[in-house]
């Protein structure tokens, strides 16, 4: 499958707004990154509709920012990690670890398919198996997927939170001016005299021409450039290397289930039905900002998180959250991106 690592500097911070300044997403969520594009081309390419209507016909399908580990300064294929999907576990004898482990890496992915059970939704996948470890809490693979000690791996991690206090300077009132603002934060780390670092990466499915995926490409290199998320004018949310490769997901022939790897607003009723284990959560209610009017605040819509299991590969569609006195539109990408389990 084709994808695009995004690949921070050594500490680069993002702000990707959840509920408040103080709270920030775990992962590059796909409409955050739709929005971020859409401006791109908007102001620097062939302009907003042009890449919306690419994405509502679905000639350009892409998932939410995934994590990946890499080798620093190396052109092997990244070790990505996908969300650990929303089911039943059968064998659960670390109760503490199963809670803390949010990803699998390919190698796990694959152990988890077969012993999952289409019928109940249950998964029978050991996390006391020996041949897994994990990468700092949150982050399990194979033994043979990392390239030195395994166990000092597991002190280790690529990503983390991190959490600063603030003053807000463009206020008159005094009271609530401290504020604290959390970020997540991507740091390289050595194992055995090998450098890592961690990435987003962002699998697609293309339909495109050769100039549209040449614009593409070009999109996304300006937005590394330009940052992705919030305080990007405190040098937030950028990225120094945008990297084309290709990642083997392991799938079968015929799907009895499918793995969300994007935040979807299903298509109607018909579509809900299709998901059968997910979590939803809110979107959108945010200020317009300085440049508008900063006391309308876009619409709130829910989605349905990335790690949704749903019983048949729905399409989702694009949520309008412009206020209703507002004339210019402001979208959130609710489009389903897939694959089979």
């Amino acid at each position: 499958m084709q994808a695009i690592l995004l690949i921070p500097g050594n500490g680069s911070q993002f702000h990707l707004g959840e509920t408040g300044l103080d709270d920030s997403s775990d992962l590059l969520h796909s409409d955050t990154l739709f929005s971020a594009l859409a401006n791109v081309y908007e102001y620097a390419l062939s302009g907003a509709e042009k890449f919306i209507d690419l994405v509502e016909k679905g000639k350009l399908s892409f998932s939410s920012g995934l994590y990946a580990m890499l080798k620093k300064d190396s052109q092997e294929p990244p070790l990505l990690f996908l969300p650990k999907p929303t089911v039943t576990y059968g064998k659960v004898m670390d109760k503490k670890r199963h809670k803390s482990i949010k990803y699998f890496s390919l190698g796990v992915w694959e152990k988890f398919r077969k012993t999952f059970n289409a019928d109940t939704f249950v998964s029978k996948l050991d996390f006391t198996d020996p041949e897994l470890f994990t990468v700092g809490n949150e982050f399990v693979c194979l033994e043979g997927e990392l390239g030195g000690d395994p166990e000092s791996f597991q002190h280790c991690s690529f990503r983390c939170f991190a959490t600063s206090p603030k003053v807000k300077v463009h206020t008159t009132r005094q009271e609530d001016r401290l504020y604290h603002e959390t970020t997540v934060q991507f740091n390289s780390f050595a194992v055995g005299g090998q450098e890592y670092e961690g990435a987003y990466c962002v699998l697609f499915r293309p339909g495109l021409t050769d100039e549209q995926y040449r614009e593409f490409l070009a999109a996304l290199r300006i937005m590394a450039d330009e940052g992705v998320g919030g305080q990007r004018s405190s040098g937030k949310g950028q990225f120094r290397e945008v990297r084309e490769v290709t990642i083997e997901i392991p799938s079968p022939k015929e799907a009895a289930a499918y793995l969300g790897l994007s935040i979807v607003s299903p298509a109607g009723d018909t579509e809900f039905e299709a998901l059968e284990r997910y979590e939803l959560f809110i979107r959108g209610g945010g200020s317009l900002g300085w440049r508008r009017d900063k006391e309308k605040h876009r619409k709130q819509a829910r989605f349905v998180k990335e790690g949704a299991l749903m019983i048949r590969n729905i399409t989702g569609k694009i949520i309008d959250v412009s206020p209703d006195t507002v004339d210019d539109l402001r979208l959130r990408n609710g489009r389903n991106f897939a694959i089979p389990i």
